[in-house]
């Protein structure tokens, strides 16, 4: 399977996030933090990429959250890249989760525009 293919977000809540990282130079620098970010509840799928410096996370976004996932990185020692760009990404994620979980969350609308009779 490919695994731009396999990050694809396949729910309606789930969401793809691309997290620039400040170091991360080794294989198993990519598996710690891929692990780290799995043990998630919510978390699909974590591809770690070392020659870009990057991780990918597919996460469920009515359960987990960007903040959580952004302090297991840097709990597990690799946090990431604090520049204005990675900084307004992290706020764009951040808003759009917080608006994702409040629609999972929210009760259904009603079946019609119709007034009742």
């Amino acid at each position: 399977m490919n695994r731009q293919t396999s990050l694809t977000p396949s729910g309606p809540w789930e969401v793809r996030r691309r997290i620039k990282l400040q170091s991360m130079g080794h294989a198993a620098d990519a598996l710690a933090v891929e692990r780290a970010l799995t043990e998630l509840p919510g978390v699909v799928k974590v591809v770690a990429d070392v020659d870009k410096h990057r991780v990918v996370v597919r996460y469920n976004a009515s359960q987990q959250n960007f903040h959580n996932i952004v302090e297991t990185m840097e709990k597990t020692g690799f946090p990431p890249l604090n520049n204005w760009w990675s900084r307004f990404k992290r706020n764009w994620y951040r808003s759009s989760d917080e608006i994702a979980r409040e629609n999972a969350h929210a009760p259904p609308p009603v079946c019609c525009n119709k007034p009742p009779k």
